[in-house]
């Protein structure tokens, strides 16, 4: 008789305090960072879009995740909020590396490093479309 093999995993949940923390910061980034690049029609749309909401078909709420995800937005804050962000390579890699992760767990970031160009990027003219 053949015999099954049950692989069992222990997680951790994220805490509340934590998933709130993750809303903060999506919120830090779309009310103080955003309006640094893109017009605020352009910010309207992309909350209507749902840009950084957290689809919960993929996130599943491990303390792990939580940590990475809290990094992540973190990262690109900084990032996008340095005196000047787009001259090093280096924060380019980090940048895509971190927006790749959110998109992994089910925050819905559709930018590239590119669409943060420059400051007060107020319209699209000529430029990528996101949304």
């Amino acid at each position: 008789m053949a015999r099954k093999v049950i692989d069992v995993r222990i997680v951790n949940a994220a805490t509340a305090e934590q998933e709130s923390f993750i809303k903060e910061l999506s919120m830090e980034l779309i009310h103080d960072v955003f309006p640094l690049y893109f017009s605020e029609l352009d910010i309207q749309r992309f909350k209507k879009k749902g840009v950084l909401s957290l689809n919960n078909h993929y996130y599943q709420g491990t303390l792990k995740e939580a940590f990475q995800i809290m990094a992540c937005l973190q990262m690109i804050h900084i990032i996008l909020t340095k005196p000047s962000p787009h001259s090093d390579l280096s924060d380019q890699a980090i940048f895509e590396k971190n927006s790749k992760m959110l998109n992994d767990f089910g925050i819905y970031f559709p930018f590239a490093f590119s669409d943060f160009q420059k400051k007060t990027n107020k319209a699209f003219f000529g430029q990528r479309r996101l949304i």
